[in-house]
């Protein structure tokens, strides 16, 4: 992931509308006090895996599936039905069989109560689409798992584009007091009669420029805080940031990293899901075999007939079998489902390996890239200074000392890209390697 920033121009650009409506932006921006400073990342990772909707989706999901392997499992498990009833007849029957003797076939009133045990003792399809439903649930374990690295990544993102932004409205609320400085110094001159009214005119319109800058500054900062709120819940305080401080250490070597890849969450739900489609093949080839089964039924009833007994109970075995043409045709969908599951682990794997590799070499490219923009910066800092030492002494045009400026401001500009990038990309490293950012960070040996 690569942060994106604003975008510096040295002609003039025309954003009056914007610099007024950021007035007030940038207003707080620079004035409020130090207990506002933007909260630490850790404070955003966590309080997004309570808030953000994909991680609450994922969530969701999890429960799902843990409550459908529930119900599969209670397919194949006994089961206990009771049933009662009374009844009131318009007439009633009976049967004289001798002296004392009367038996009742229909009563006035008849009260009947049951109970049914119901015991699967063979179904190996049933038994084997349980133990599928408890794979897919651990696979949407470690799904709410890679969700959330992922999340963690987008928030983690979202952070260092608010740091980055704000490093640039300081610089271009800096650059903007340098403009102001020179105009002083110009304005000098031409008072003076040292310098044509060219210089002042120069002069003014560098600082609208910078005024331009610092405005489109404040409509970066306000974007990017906004995103981060809704990635997280949480609204940044952007009064102050960070610095961007790294000390451009290597990372450990790559092997390090894509020794885990297997363990990556996203890898391991993959790998569940796969075996959770081998599973349910298999259950479909077990609907070949015939399901066995046993009731145990108790009946107790006030009207007992013939019998003579209230109380009765019944033990039946009993066995389903089935067979047509969509049985075989049924194997098949499974087991074509099997082989794009297990496609989409291998892309899965690959693609976790490409994310590591990625974000490997983009920390090695960043830490030169940072070294080079900091000396960068350095350099135009002296030659800025240098510059309007010489052109308060007369020594070289204000093109020249205009044209210095712009460079360390630019400068300046390359630097905040490049340390921004940098530290977003081992918060990325980590991440894509299955280190959530709320855990220690992997050091260096």
């Amino acid at each position: 992931m690569k942060l994106r920033y604003l975008s510096i121009s040295t002609g003039p650009v025309r954003l009056w509308i914007m610099g007024i409506r950021f007035g007030l932006v940038l207003s707080f921006l620079f004035t409020a006090p130090a207990a506002l400073a933007l909260q630490p990342l850790e404070v955003f990772v966590a309080a997004a895996g309570q808030h953000n909707p994909d991680a609450l989706e994922s969530q969701a999901n999890l429960e799902l599936q843990r409550a459908q392997a529930d119900v599969a499992l209670g397919r194949v498990l006994p089961g206990v039905a009771a049933r009662g009833s009374i009844t009131r007849n318009q007439y009633d029957s009976y049967v004289d069989l001798g002296p004392g003797q009367r038996v009742t076939v229909v009563p006035l009133f008849q009260r009947d109560g049951s109970v049914t045990l119901t015991v699967p003792l063979i179904d190996v399809a049933g038994f084997q689409r349980a133990a599928a439903a408890r794979t897919s649930a651990r696979a949407a374990d470690g799904q709410l798992s890679a969700t959330r690295l992922q999340v963690e990544a987008q928030v983690a993102q979202d952070y260092y584009q608010v740091v980055a932004n704000l490093a640039l409205a300081s610089a271009s609320q800096k650059a903007l007091e340098v403009s102001k400085e020179s105009l002083r110094l110009a304005r000098n001159r031409v008072d003076a009669g040292a310098a044509p009214q060219l210089d002042l005119d120069r002069a003014l319109a560098d600082v609208e420029q910078q005024n331009q800058q610092v405005s489109a500054a404040g409509l970066q900062v306000a974007l990017a805080a906004r995103a981060l709120e809704s990635a997280s819940g949480i609204a940044p305080q952007v009064a102050s940031a960070p610095p961007l401080d790294d000390d451009l250490h290597p990372e450990a070597a790559l092997a390090e990293f894509e020794g885990g890849v297997d363990r990556l969450p996203a890898v391991a739900a993959a790998a569940e899901n796969t075996r959770a489609a081998g599973q349910q093949a298999d259950a479909q080839r077990f609907t070949l075999l015939p399901a066995i089964s046993g009731t145990f039924a108790e009946r107790g009833t006030s009207a007992p007939g013939f019998t003579g007994h209230n109380w009765t109970w019944q033990a039946v075995l009993g066995f389903t079998w089935a067979l047509d043409f969509t049985t075989p045709a049924s194997i098949h969908v499974q087991d074509a489902t099997t082989s794009a599951t297990r496609a989409r682990e291998l892309r899965i794997r690959l693609a976790a390996r490409d994310a590591i590799h990625r974000q490997w070499e983009t920390v090695d490219a960043s830490i030169a890239r940072s070294r080079s923009a900091r000396a960068g910066r350095s350099a135009a800092n002296r030659a800025s200074d240098s510059a309007r030492d010489r052109y308060q002494a007369g020594a070289i045009t204000q093109l020249e000392l205009l044209q210095a400026q712009r460079d360390a401001f630019t400068a300046e500009v390359s630097r905040i890209q490049a340390d921004a990038d940098l530290v977003n990309a081992r918060a990325q490293l980590r991440l894509a390697g299955g280190t959530s950012l709320l855990q220690s960070p992997r050091t260096v040996q």
